[in-house]
């Protein structure tokens, strides 16, 4: 009798691991994994109130808001850009931008970034944020590099949203004290995005 008790217990005690295996892969399964098939059609959101849409500066932005200023500095800016069939990997951008920003001490920074993902919508998403010296170029972005204006004790807050037909950018450059003050606005805007999907 003690050998069965022994037995059924080690077989309880399986289930239960088993258990607890399913429940943390389906919790995984909520973040996006590499190679998952993206989303197709366009992305949608929703301004937070507060937020000034517009004229956008550059054709190359698709939309433009600006964040009124906190605290006595200046406004911050956020762009949005989609260029359709191109616009490059979520890393690749993300290196490009941490590279606008000089750091003391000669830190990277990369290695400060923060940076989380989530699923909105079926659209992977991709946010990050950094402060330091923004190192605004002086010229034209289609010519290349140029002369740099230091802008210190600035920040980026940023999100990438991944679609088959290419990434969308959503990208706030200003005052840090600035950002800090809209960046849970900005959360909250992310959160809204949608999917236009393309009906076949």
């Amino acid at each position: 009798m003690r050998k069965t008790s022994y037995i059924l217990l080690v077989y309880a005690l399986l289930a239960v691991s088993i258990s607890g295996c399913s429940r943390k892969q389906n919790s995984a399964q909520q973040q996006p994994s590499p190679g998952q098939q993206l989303p197709s059609g366009n992305v949608l959101y929703t301004a937070p109130t507060g937020w000034v849409e517009e004229e956008p500066s550059s054709q190359m932005r698709s939309a433009q808001f600006r964040w009124p200023g906190a605290e006595g500095e200046e406004d911050a800016v956020l762009a949005v850009f989609f260029f359709p069939g191109t616009g490059g990997s979520v890393e690749a951008n993300l290196s490009r931008w941490y590279r606008q920003f000089k750091q003391p001490d000669g830190k990277l920074t990369h290695e400060l970034a923060q940076t989380k993902k989530a699923t909105i919508d079926d659209i992977p998403v991709t946010v990050a944020y950094v402060t330091g010296t923004f190192l605004q170029s002086q010229a034209n972005m289609m010519m290349g590099s140029g002369a740099e204006e230091e802008l210190p004790d600035y920040a980026m807050l940023a999100a990438i949203a991944e679609t088959s037909a290419g990434p969308w950018f959503f990208k706030a450059t200003g005052p840090q004290k600035t950002i800090d003050h809209w960046r849970t606005s900005f959360d909250d805007f992310v959160k809204t995005f949608q999917m236009q999907r393309v009906s076949s």
